[in-house]
């Protein structure tokens, strides 16, 4: 790993360099503040940084380190023996904080785990670039996410994953489990999908003749996820007389079917998600106490699209670029009118309705560029204005159209009505089409 070393005492950042030299560092080091900023920008496995520099409090520096290198971890040292400084620097960005003098022993170990964790995050680009869960965006929140993922992800703790509707709760969870390095399967569960009478036999299983029309026995899913993870969406809606049942499983890794007199052994890891409050979940009794205690041991807040505007183009311009090699469609980019619109709506379905206007623009784009047309009425009407009824019609029939190549027969049968009473509408609305 290559260390970039900001330090002004001559002697002890040689003692660094050539303690760590010898573990199979590459050290490089700096007197001045301002110069390893700039260094920084030829990125570094890790920064150590002295607090105390002659040109610059180090403090100040933090902040410049974080947005020139955001991704690298960064250790403070100083030689203030004080609880505030730490919490002032570690709020700042900071990964770590040593005291001088410092024991190279512990900062070795601390550039370990800083391995590890880089590791981790080099595990996570590599399953986005696969697409298989993609978190994008360069917000700050969401690189807070990111770090939270590698931070969690090795170990067992459970997890509470909290967003509104379609900003990529199940994206995270599963980031974390493909991280973790846990080798059995990552079972999903839509908690308010179930119906309650079925929730138990399908959560913890059941031994045959557990009851009327068990036949046979059943493993549930909390078995089948045994030595990977569950995902528990919306574990709001999880009826209260299970959740004790859940809180066993995740102090003492026990499930027991329906219909069994003894507990089976599980090796689970939680995580749960929901779209609520907890607060307000608790107030209102719909969440136990000592399970939301359990399951909140380390929650992952996912701030909607609305709130990190400079997520957008980011994922709209991803998502066009994915549409359109899906489609086999040569669409380039987006128009100005069509980007102000994407950038300015209040996307209150977040990522998952972003994504269904771009594949249907997609769909409805017939050249390189896409334009205002191909939205939907509501991102391109103001909330307050009333659309006509024609003029929705009128588009309505026109996708039908371009739907079916202008095929009057298909699209007649498509909006189920009589082909003349298609021809109707369309000299009526002066839709123009190609037959």
């Amino acid at each position: 790993m290559d260390v970039l070393l900001i330090e002004d005492d001559a002697a002890f950042a040689f003692s660094i360099a050539d303690y760590l030299a010898d573990r199979g560092y590459v050290v490089t080091a700096f007197r001045e503040g301002l110069k390893g900023v700039e260094e920084a920008q030829k990125g570094y496995g890790c920064i150590l940084l002295d607090l105390g520099l002659p040109d610059i409090d180090g403090m100040r520096l933090i902040p410049q380190l974080r947005e020139t290198a955001p991704r690298t971890p960064l250790i403070v040292m100083t030689g203030r023996d004080d609880a505030s400084t730490a919490v002032e620097a570690m709020k700042a960005g900071a990964y770590d904080y040593l005291t001088k003098p410092v024991d190279l022993e512990e900062l070795a170990l601390t550039l370990q785990r800083v391995g590890a964790m880089v590791s981790l995050e080099d595990k996570i680009s590599y399953l986005e670039a696969k697409e298989e869960f993609v978190l994008l965006g360069q917000s700050r929140s969401l690189e807070e996410i990111r770090n939270l993922i590698v931070k969690v992800a090795p170990h067992a703790t459970p997890v509470l994953v909290v967003g509104e509707t379609g900003v990529g709760k199940e994206v995270v969870a599963r980031l974390i489990h493909k991280t973790s390095g846990r080798r059995g399967n990552f079972v999903d569960i839509n908690c308010s999908a179930i119906p309650r009478n079925l929730f138990e036999g399908e959560l913890f299983g059941f031994k045959a003749g557990a009851f009327t029309g068990a036949t046979q026995g059943k493993k549930g899913l909390i078995q089948l996820a045994d030595g990977g993870t569950l995902f528990l969406d919306e574990v709001g809606d999880l009826p209260l007389e299970l959740q004790p049942k859940l809180l066993r499983v995740l102090e003492q890794g026990e499930v027991r079917p329906l219909g069994e007199s003894k507990n089976a052994r599980v090796d689970v890891r939680i995580i749960a998600a929901t779209n609520n409050d907890p607060e307000v979940m608790l107030a209102q009794g719909g969440l136990r106490q000592d399970l939301y205690f359990r399951l909140s041991a380390f929650i992952v807040p996912i701030p909607p699209l609305r709130e990190r505007k400079e997520d957008i183009r980011v994922l709209a311009e991803y998502f066009l670029q994915m549409f359109s090699q899906r489609m086999r469609r040569h669409i380039e980019r987006f128009s100005p009118e069509v980007q102000d619109v994407v950038q300015q709506y209040a996307w209150p379905g977040n990522v998952r309705e972003l994504k269904n206007v771009i594949e249907r623009g997609v769909i409805m784009c017939d050249g390189s560029i896409m334009a205002k047309k191909h939205l939907p009425l509501e991102l391109t009407h103001k909330p307050q204005e009333i659309i006509p009824l024609g003029e929705i019609e009128k588009e309505h029939i026109s996708a039908a159209l371009r739907r079916f190549q202008g095929n009057i027969l298909q699209t007649a049968k498509a909006l189920k009505i009589p082909r003349s009473t298609l021809r109707d509408r369309i000299r009526d609305l002066e839709i123009s089409y190609k037959p």
